[in-house]
């Protein structure tokens, strides 16, 4: 308990009486009974951490789950330390102003361990309600767009999956990152489905779409980029598809013929070989990281280890292309259940076979979603695009990829929950077909 944790009680109360709010009798139960068994699950997490680590807890140690986050609150400690004016030495002035990792998330924690003293429990239970709120979020956008039924499984799913869910009770700034992406995604979703004589709506969903922007800015590099270039791209998918499919035909051909045309182009080549270059480096250094490690360029280029900022790395034009195939095919399909190995990697499997499953229920869904509201399954498959082709590119070891293809699951899953409930429903038809 912690004065940290007397806010967050509030604070999930109010999550509760909004994330209904509109819905009928029966749908609020089902999404409160939801909420708060996802919410009694996480506190019971972290009181199982808690218990576990007691006889580790000390000045140094208060467990926790991995290292990136032991580096962010001890760097939010000893800042507080410097600004409290208590007993600090010369490296922890340095760890307070190191440039690496420094984000706004940081900024967040540091400014929350000044105001509520030392939070490393309490701040898990913020970064629930922090993930939970872009669940509703989600949960509110698939709603109106897809249906009731996709809408609750996404959301159970969403809650429960082994990695969103230790997401959610972690001290990583992936909880506050997801809220942001899904307040842009949701707040154009809004302003596309939104009448247009309701002004006041548009401006609210405009806001909420901005805020989102302002939260992602400073969390990761090339966030704005990859969310403004998300919505881009959904929009070029409702665009395309609102065509006749004479017109699409034409436009795919014309697209195809265009691309060899300017790639066979020395100048275009000089623009694209260097920007996969330079994401081929950042992937040859992380599969020398430690863990598990998979490769996507040519054997050769694994010979002489090098950090990005020293490698020499050259690409030819066929050795460019493989790299960006393997790197689709790995961020689909890596870890393949018999490349798992450690024990670790073993538990994940079920979660791998979860995830086989929505790719493969993508497909339906995109077409049953496009039927229900072509706007929002637009967006919401083009805003997952450009993240999912920078993990791909720049991966090499399964840890990571495992945790960052997070990002991009929450915007999988709800057209996959669409094309889950389709599925249903046509299996339901044909058992009731005479």
């Amino acid at each position: 308990m912690s004065p940290l944790a007397a806010w967050c009680v509030p604070l999930a109360a109010i999550l509760l009486a909004l994330a209904g709010r509109g819905l009928n009798g029966g749908e609020r139960r089902t999404l409160n009974t939801l909420l708060v068994a996802a919410l009694l699950v996480r506190l019971a997490a972290v009181g199982a951490l808690v218990v576990v680590n007691t006889p580790m807890h000390d000045d140094e140690s208060v467990g926790m789950l991995s290292g990136d986050e032991a580096y962010g609150l001890s760097r939010a400690l000893r800042t507080r330390d410097v600004m409290t004016n208590a007993p600090v030495t010369s490296y922890d002035y340095f760890v307070a102003s190191d440039e690496y990792g420094r984000n706004s998330y940081i900024t967040l924690l540091t400014g929350l361990q000044v105001l509520f003293g030392p939070t490393p429990y309490s701040m898990r239970l913020l970064n629930m309600l922090l993930f939970m709120t872009a669940a509703v979020l989600l949960f509110r956008a698939s709603r109106s767009a897809f249906g009731s039924l996709p809408a609750f499984v996404g959301l159970t799913v969403m809650l429960f999956l082994p990695t969103l869910f230790y997401w959610s009770i972690s001290l990583l700034k992936e909880p506050l990152y997801l809220l942001g992406t899904s307040m842009v995604l949701t707040g154009c979703v809004g302003m596309a489905s939104a009448p247009e004589s309701a002004w006041r709506g548009r401006m609210l969903y405009a806001f909420t779409a901005l805020a989102g922007l302002a939260i992602v800015r400073d969390l990761r590099p090339g966030a704005v980029p990859l969310a403004v270039l998300g919505i881009a791209s959904g929009l070029a998918i409702l665009l395309y598809f609102s065509l006749s499919l004479a017109t699409r035909l034409a436009v795919a051909v014309a697209a195809v013929l265009v691309f060899f045309a300017v790639v066979s182009q020395p100048a275009a080549q000089q623009r694209i070989l260097p920007a996969l270059e330079s994401t081929a480096k950042t992937h040859a250094g992380n599969v020398f990281t430690v863990g598990h490690s998979y490769k996507l360029l040519d054997e050769g280029f694994y010979f002489s280890p090098a950090p990005a900022a020293s490698s020499q790395l050259t690409l030819t034009t066929g050795e460019a292309a493989r790299y960006v195939i393997r790197a689709a095919a790995s961020f689909l399909a890596v870890p393949l259940p018999w490349q798992l190995a450690a024990t670790r990697e073993l538990v994940y499997l079920p979660e791998q076979l979860v995830w086989y499953v929505m790719i493969a229920l993508l497909p339906a869904g995109l077409v049953a979603a496009w039927r229900r509201d072509p706007a929002a399954a637009a967006l919401f498959a083009g805003y997952a695009l450009p993240t999912a082709a920078a993990l791909a590119l720049t991966n090499g070891n399964i840890g990571t990829l495992l945790r960052l293809r997070g990002i991009v699951i929450p915007y999988v899953l709800w057209l996959s929950a669409v094309g889950f409930c389709a599925a249903l429903q046509r299996m339901a038809a044909r058992a009731t077909t005479p």
